[in-house]
């Protein structure tokens, strides 16, 4: 896989690093880079003499153009929601417009990221801390929210592309039909009311000391049905679970608890492979080199499943 490698605080140039010290509250005297994720800008914890904390995210359109206007959705989506969330809460925004950097400074949380690959207790406590996040989401905050079946509709409409794909695995080639009209029937069951996080992975989930877990990277937060993430998330139960992990219970449990039907969640899965089967043959984006090599390996993985899961049996 390709390597990538994020600036640090100490290379930002003087005005962000000063920002960051006086909204902090100090001298920085020591960090703690996040390794997970596929930003190319900073991402660190920082601690000054004094004994404050918080967490730093920057770039700029120069390490990847897209990656500036994900971190102002985000500072929008956190600065929406109310307290008491299992969030890292929005301390400061620092942005210097179109040709400059932008940065968010978070709370700090102290803890680690969820750790893989999933066991069943461990997705026992995600999918039980998601029903409790969409619960306080649920309707959305007030705001101008992008829809979830608007947005994503792109990520679902790859299959028909794929049809000329000459290393295609033939066992999606003699099912694309199938494939692409599961993918339209999941978008078609997004909408909802819920402001749901669309990216969930244990790099996104901070484990606090007591197995408390707290969301973070809210970049593509918009609204939708509240089924969405946990199916969504059970695509890493599939490709990074620990032996034994239990995929098609946990994804009935998720449609039980949701009121859908399960071939609504199978079919979600069905289309979001479509998508990583087109984008994993793309070309590398600026300053993401990991990322390919990702969706890769969620393909491979979620293609497998579908080939052999008994929920699955309405596209084999």
């Amino acid at each position: 896989m390709a390597e990538r490698r994020r600036p640090t605080f100490a290379e930002l140039p003087d005005d962000v690093r000063g920002w960051v010290e006086h909204t902090v509250g100090g001298r920085v005297v020591r960090t703690v880079a996040v390794q997970g994720g596929f930003s190319p800008g900073v991402a660190e914890a920082l601690f000054t003499a004094g004994g404050a904390a918080g967490f730093l995210k920057a770039v700029h359109p120069g390490l990847n153009p897209d990656t500036p206007a994900l971190l102002r959705a985000e500072a929008k989506a956190l600065a929406s929601m109310p307290s008491g969330l299992p969030i890292a809460a929005l301390i400061d925004v620092h942005d210097q417009g179109d040709d400059g950097w932008v940065a968010l400074l978070l709370e700090h949380v102290d803890g680690r990221q969820a750790p893989l690959p999933w066991t069943s207790e461990a997705a026992d406590a995600a999918l039980a801390s998601l029903v409790v996040l969409s619960a306080a989401l649920t309707p959305a905050p007030a705001g101008e929210w992008v829809r979830a079946e608007t947005a994503r509709r792109s990520m679902f409409t790859c299959w028909p592309a794929l049809t000329d794909c000459a290393d295609l695995d033939p066992w999606l080639v003699d099912r694309v039909p199938w494939l692409n009209a599961a993918a339209e029937r999941a978008l078609s069951a997004m909408a909802g009311d819920a402001l749901i996080h669309l990216d969930l992975r244990a790099d996104n989930m901070m484990q606090r000391p007591d197995g408390a877990l707290v969301i973070v990277d809210w970049a593509w937060a918009m609204l939708g049905a509240a089924w969405i993430d946990p199916v969504l998330l059970a695509i890493e139960f599939i490709s990074s679970g620990a032996p034994g992990l239990d995929i098609d219970a946990l994804l009935t449990r998720v449609a039980d608890q949701h009121g859908i039907g399960v071939d609504t969640a199978v079919d979600t899965l069905a289309g979001i492979l479509g998508f990583f089967e087109a984008a994993c043959r793309r070309p590398d984006p600026p300053g993401l080199p990991t990322l390919r090599d990702f969706q890769r390996f969620q393909a491979d993985a979620l293609r497998g499943w579908l080939k052999e899961s008994v929920l699955a049996g309405h596209l084999q």
